[in-house]
């Protein structure tokens, strides 16, 4: 028998713009902050946290987001009691906004019935004691340098840090002769490269001679609904192809895995619609032989903090894209801060929930917007 939790009585949301120390290499554009927005959900005997985030440079999709969350989304909170996750699914289903506004309540309802019922986001997503124990695995990303030689100091002096994993974001004219670089200066290295969706099947080749390197997997080389061209690029290498912007529904997952166009999926909260859909294409995954990773969108210290809970389910076989906020932020909201407890790993909060806390002050201090929803009033 499950027991529900308290009813919601309030719902916050905050929005943010926390300052960037640079612009992350998978981001498009030059941003400068971090827009996103917090939601908080108190009831009688819990406070719990969620984060709607897009990628930072996204200021009209941080808009909509935060329209959805306080016209649509945060007054039907109001009173209400999950007792499982397949409670909180349903809500978010019946919601009718899109996947990262939904993200960012679905995942602070987790919160609540998690810290009600006295288990770990990772613990009701079904992850077993020893993964739990293991935690997460960090996976460096970085972009474009001005030479090869800075390049490969910037990725020798994070290796230092722990990363076993890196990740370079290449774009057409930058590519061939930088993987090849990494992979010579660092032979032993996990290396993957990510296209962005940036090169068409006319780079075809370029691919297969990355072939040669060893390399964790190609990360979304051509367009997302370019699925046969990617099976075929698939069929003629040896190294997997990971998509990422081409699923984010189990359907165009079960597409894309028909085709052959991939043999790794990445898992996105934000774009997934929350942890329920993203555990949903982990279990299509699994079924189908089909390897997972947590991707990230530059989410702060508390939306990282859900995928490490979600990287530990047991199709997740490759290092996250998980990082210290100091990578790339001035600051941050949580408490503690996010960062590696070992070198190149990041541990399960033990506390109920999702295990992490807003720092108040740090909230105010960056808060650019707020709405506070009460069953009585609304302001």
């Amino acid at each position: 028998m499950f027991t529900a939790t308290s009813p919601v009585e309030r719902v916050v949301a905050t929005r943010i713009q926390l300052p960037m120390k640079a612009p992350r290499p998978d981001v498009e554009g030059e941003a400068s902050v971090k827009d996103a927005v917090l939601l908080t959900l108190e009831t009688s005997s819990s406070l719990a946290h969620g984060e709607a985030s897009p990628p930072p440079g996204s200021t009209a999709l941080v808009d909509e987001c935060w329209a959805e969350l306080t016209d649509l989304i945060a007054p039907r909170l109001l009173g209400l009691s999950v007792e499982r996750t397949e409670r909180i699914a349903e809500a978010a289903a019946s919601w009718g906004a899109g996947p990262i506004a939904t993200a960012g309540a679905e995942t602070a309802l987790w919160d609540l019935l998690g810290q009600e019922h006295h288990a770990t986001v990772a613990q009701l997503l079904g992850a077993d004691d020893a993964q739990i124990g293991l935690g997460a695995e960090a996976g460096l990303v970085i972009g474009s340098y001005p030479s090869v030689v800075e390049l490969l100091q910037a990725v020798e002096a994070h290796l230092v840090e722990g990363y076993r994993r890196v990740k370079l974001r290449i774009a057409p004219g930058y590519d061939l002769e930088l993987a090849r670089a990494l992979r010579s200066h660092f032979p032993d290295v996990e290396l993957m490269v990510d296209g962005g969706g940036a090169f068409t099947a006319v780079d075809a080749d370029l691919f297969r001679a990355m072939d040669e390197l060893d390399l964790v997997m190609i990360e979304q080389p051509y367009a997302a609904g370019d699925l046969d061209a990617m099976a075929e690029l698939q069929a003629s290498l040896i190294t997997p192809i990971g998509l990422c912007e081409s699923v984010h529904a189990p359907g165009a997952t079960a597409e894309a895995i028909r085709r052959g166009a991939c043999k790794i999926v990445c898992l996105k909260l934000q774009r997934c619609g929350g942890l329920a859909a993203a555990r949903t294409l982990h279990d299509l995954c699994f079924q189908h032989g089909v390897g997972c990773w947590v991707g990230g969108t530059a989410e702060l210290g508390l939306g990282q903090a859900f995928n490490v809970h979600l990287a530990t389910l047991p199709n997740c076989k490759y290092a996250s894209d998980l990082e210290p906020s100091a990578r790339w932020f001035v600051d941050d909201v949580v408490a503690p801060p996010f960062e590696m407890s070992t070198p190149g790993w990041f541990s399960v909060p033990s506390r109920p929930g999702v295990g992490v806390q807003l720092d108040l002050s740090r909230l105010h201090r960056y808060q650019v917007d707020r709405r506070e929803f009460t069953r009585t009033t609304t302001a």
